[in-house]
């Protein structure tokens, strides 16, 4: 699907891919592109088509490079808000043709947001030229990863709670945190990476960008080693609250086995005197004594009593 916008007489107008050759800021924005949409990216941007399909797979790193016409920039981007999955944004940008392409297999939350802004705020940016509107592209990708680390630090939040406060929920608590801490690890890869591309841009490796711009860069630069720094901290938050949790595990066995151990002994005290006064001898003491029965009672009372006060005091019951 394509969706087209180009800044005329300072109104924003939707425009097909034809009218990219004008020389007003367009942004044309193909998502999931068929064949005949990568034809027509082809043709108007100078790559062949199987390297813009190849550019467009899910394992591709980010990148900055350029071609004949365009700066070629790969990003990686969270498809939506509180989604952790993260594909890539193939963006050709020229300063001097005016005009930006955006390429995506799949819906992205921040393009589409940048899409639905009011006409006076698109107005603002699109005055700004092209770099300033690949400017706005990455700063939005940076909202989203803050907005899914704000979901990962209110998931750490909850595991943290679930240590002390187990619940029927808590059983699957240590692959919820496995699941977090695998999700952190892939974005630490993307993050790092789209830093490396905003500091390329910034260090003006790219050719068609305009220079005047690219010092607002540095800001989104602090941005991403900010997350990629938050990613580092809440990996650790999350093996320390792991450790913990075993430990705690661990902890709650231990004083398990030790009360079974306690009524354990305090079953088998009893059980040997009724053991004794149940061995099938002739003569056996207070076996015809007329409170035989009470005084075995009684012995086996006190050892219950004693081992039950013992066990208590040691704190193993």
């Amino acid at each position: 699907m394509i969706t087209g916008q180009m800044l005329d007489k300072g109104r924003i107008h939707n425009v097909k891919a034809e009218e990219i050759k004008r020389k007003n800021v367009v942004w044309l924005d193909f998502s999931g592109p068929s064949k005949n949409e990568i034809k027509q990216v082809s043709e108007i941007t100078g790559m062949s088509e199987p390297e813009i399909v190849e550019l467009l797979q899910p394992q591709t790193r980010p990148l900055l490079t350029n071609i004949d016409k365009y700066s070629v920039i790969i990003l990686q981007s969270p498809l939506h808000d509180g989604d952790d999955v993260t594909k890539p944004v193939l963006v050709f940008i020229s300063k001097k043709s005016n005009d930006l392409i955006t390429m995506h297999m799949h819906e992205m939350g921040s393009i589409k947001r940048m899409l639905a802004w009011e006409e006076r705020r698109k107005v603002r940016i699109f005055e700004k030229g092209t770099t300033y509107i690949l400017y706005s592209l990455i700063d939005e990708i940076a909202a989203s990863y803050s907005s899914i680390m704000n979901n990962i630090d209110d998931n750490i939040e909850k595991l943290e709670a679930g240590i002390y406060e187990p619940s029927n929920e808590e059983k699957h608590m240590m692959q919820h945190a496995f699941e977090v801490k695998k999700r952190l690890i892939y974005f630490y890869k993307a993050l790092t990476a789209n830093r490396e591309v905003v500091s390329a841009i910034e260090k003006e490796y790219g050719m068609f960008l305009d220079r005047k711009d690219l010092s607002k860069f540095r800001l989104l630069h602090s941005d991403f080693t900010q997350l990629v720094e938050l990613t580092v901290t809440y990996r650790d938050i999350l093996t320390t609250t792991i450790e913990v949790y075993l430990s705690v595990v661990s902890n709650n066995l231990n004083i398990t086995v030790k009360k079974l151990t306690a009524w354990g002994a305090i079953i088998l005290l009893p059980s040997i005197v009724s053991g004794i006064y149940g061995m099938n001898f002739k003569y056996l003491p207070e076996a015809e004594w007329r409170y035989g029965y009470l005084f075995a009672l009684a012995i086996m009372l006190a050892m219950v009593l004693v081992s039950y006060i013992y066990f208590k005091r040691k704190e193993w019951l």
